[in-house]
């Protein structure tokens, strides 16, 4: 072997030329600063950024529910305000034997343990399977097991709270009502925000454990009433534990609602209504609805519907009274003062009459024979007082509430005319209250006629829609805003019951001013004649003669409205205001399906509201 040939087998195989390492050290260096300039980015450049992300996913919010604001009449009374109440709250994720902590909660407190696992698995309007689902979707909750805990078991519970981790006791405001069931229908009520509730609320700034209003003024107004929730930021672990907590923030209180009701009207309007009622009604559950208004601005003085409920078993989850409030047959809940829309009676022939005068078909001295009825187009309809008041005028007609004169005056109006001043006095059509579920009552047509019955209205069916009667509906909010038109001269406003929005300190937010709705075209000296008429409603020959009120001359309107073809109870109105010259107060007070007469039923309770709102000392 050739020596050239022995050292080329000597050579090693393994080296590479040096431009590879070269190209691989250079590679290195390359990814080298490249890591060193984005841990510079992050860490420095970007470092508050990704901390304050971390911190994100690593704090949470556990809410304090705000005390809503109050809820105060004309001169301050305070109607509805918040509480202080001890209550029991879950954090589901800090919770590590469920059924233990529920077994020592109900021995502690002296509550059912079934209730209490019924209230982790149904709120928010969700019913959970299980407890692990409530850890799942609601892991901070918290989630409210008991309220108004008295204070000996408050003691009792705080001797082994230690030991039930995610049990927290603290002091919430809950909503008081402290007059109970007087104004129930004004204010509503309040409940849990449900999850449908939510989904439409939230892009307003609420929460899944907010409480809100569900109805009435605490509906109405809520975005107001509510407030601004507090709460403490808690830092959770991995498993979702809380370690520390790094702030709390105090909730603030809602805003105050001022209101046009004067309370101390509005307790004599409920207690008229609830004895004049049971007193006429015998052990009968018959049900009603009065409404004050003012008549120079439309402003809600009273409103009350009977039967009423307690306001106070929602706002703290008494199931079982809440239950017996939906269920009962009576309808507490139904708010009768702007929902019950019903024939209205006489007290309709306000519009009748008006109509009438102002369209130049009678004149106010026009002399008509009144024979007790009247043929209305080939029917014959008769009036309920048999032989009629014989030659009579119009302000007699009316106090008497001859059905045979304005059958009359009705046909010769006829339909259309009717229908166009019904339709201006603020009929078929809602009237704007700030309150919700108002019914805006019916006035018949030809299309409604035939949707409803196969045929066409006729022309008798003027005479009887123009006493208060057939297929015509209207509210008691409606009839005294008739009531109030008539007053001041044929305005016809938007009733409110909103006078002002505060802030807890007193500051002004917003203030509620008188809003017209339209000038109804209607002239005056029709409109004078209607009160002369309504003037004379006590005197002799008037249908509520024995009711004047010694000292205090009032005017008024009685209304009977058959139900079932006649075959059913009367349904009774009264209309009335005081005092006749000047006017401060208009009423409208109903009965349903009470039998008897406006004057028997229905005027009485009116005749009580004036003789103790005005302080009248022998009424007669």
């Amino acid at each position: 072997m050739s020596a050239a040939t022995w050292e080329r087998r000597k050579k090693p195989r393994w080296e590479r030329p040096v431009w590879r390492l070269v190209g691989f050290l250079a590679a290195v260096f390359v990814l080298l600063v490249a890591l060193i300039v984005r841990l510079v980015q992050i860490q420095i450049v970007a470092g508050n950024t990704y901390r304050a992300a971390a911190m994100a996913n690593q704090v949470r919010l556990i809410p304090v529910a705000a005390p809503r604001g109050i809820v105060r009449d004309r001169n301050g009374v305070a109607l509805v305000r918040s509480r202080p109440s001890f209550v029991i709250g879950l954090i589901p994720s800090q919770v590590t034997d469920i059924d233990a902590e529920l077994a020592t909660l109900s021995r502690t407190l002296g509550l059912d343990e079934e209730k209490l696992r019924y209230r982790l698995l149904h709120h928010h309007g969700v019913n959970y399977r299980s407890f692990e689902e409530v850890v799942t979707y609601e892991p901070y909750g918290p989630v409210l097991l008991a309220e108004d805990v008295p204070v000996a078991r408050v003691a009792r519970l705080s001797e082994v709270l230690s030991d039930l981790p995610g049990v927290d006791l603290e002091v919430q405001a809950i909503r008081d009502y402290p007059h109970a069931g007087e104004g129930s229908h004004l204010f509503g009520y309040v409940g849990q925000i449900t999850e449908a509730e939510y989904q439409r609320l939230k892009h307003e700034g609420y929460s899944p454990n907010d409480v809100i209003g569900k109805d009435g003024l605490e509906y109405s107004y809520d975005s107001y009433l509510r407030g601004v929730p507090g709460g403490q930021r808690v830092v959770v672990d991995a498993t979702g534990s809380v370690v520390s907590t790094i702030s709390s923030q105090a909730p603030i209180s809602g805003d105050t609602l001022v209101t046009n009701i004067d309370w101390r009207l509005q307790h004599i309007v409920e207690e008229a209504l609830a004895q004049g009622i049971w007193s006429w009604g015998h052990g009968r559950k018959l049900s009603g609805a009065v409404v004050a208004e003012d008549p120079w601005t439309g402003g809600i003085l009273a409103l009350a519907s009977y039967p009423n409920f307690d306001p106070n078993d929602f706002a703290a989850d008494n199931y079982k009274k809440v239950a017996f409030d939906l269920l009962d047959p009576t309808q507490p809940l139904f708010n009768r003062a702007i929902a019950a829309a019903t024939p209205t009676g006489s007290t309709f022939k306000m519009v009748t009459g008006s109509a009438a005068l102002t369209a130049g078909v009678v004149k106010v001295d026009q002399v008509v024979y009144d024979t007790g009825g009247y043929n209305c187009g080939g029917f014959y309809a008769r009036d309920i007082a048999a032989g009629g008041l014989g030659n009579t005028t119009f302000v007699p007609a009316l106090a008497a509430s001859s059905d045979g004169y304005f059958f009359r005056l009705a046909y010769w109006l006829g339909l259309d005319r009717l229908r166009k001043y019904a339709l201006a006095f603020g009929l078929d059509a809602k009237s704007g209250i700030d309150l919700p579920g108002e019914n805006e009552g019916n006035w018949p047509t030809n299309a409604w006629s035939m949707r409803n019955f196969g045929v066409p209205m006729e022309l008798s069916d003027a005479c009887f829609l123009g006493i208060g009667q057939g297929a015509m509906q209207a509210t008691p909010l409606q009839m005294v805003n008739i009531a109030s038109t008539v007053i001041n001269g044929g305005t016809l406003y938007q009733p409110y019951v909103a006078r002002e929005i505060r802030r807890p300190n007193g500051t002004l937010v917003r203030t509620f001013e008188p809003h017209v709705i339209r000038r109804v075209p209607v002239t005056q000296a029709a409109l004078a004649a209607v009160r002369a008429g309504m003037a004379k409603v006590t005197d002799p020959g008037g249908t509520a003669y024995g009711l004047a009120i010694n000292g205090l001359p009032f005017s008024g309107k009685t209304g009977t409205a058959e139900t079932a073809g006649g075959a059913g109870p009367n349904t009774t109105w009264f209309i009335a205001w005081a005092p006749t010259d000047r006017p401060r107060i208009a009423l409208a007070v109903f009965v349903d399906r009470s039998g008897g007469y406006g004057a028997s039923v229905a005027a009485p309770i009116a005749r009580q509201i004036l003789v103790k709102y005005f302080n009248v000392k022998n009424p007669g």
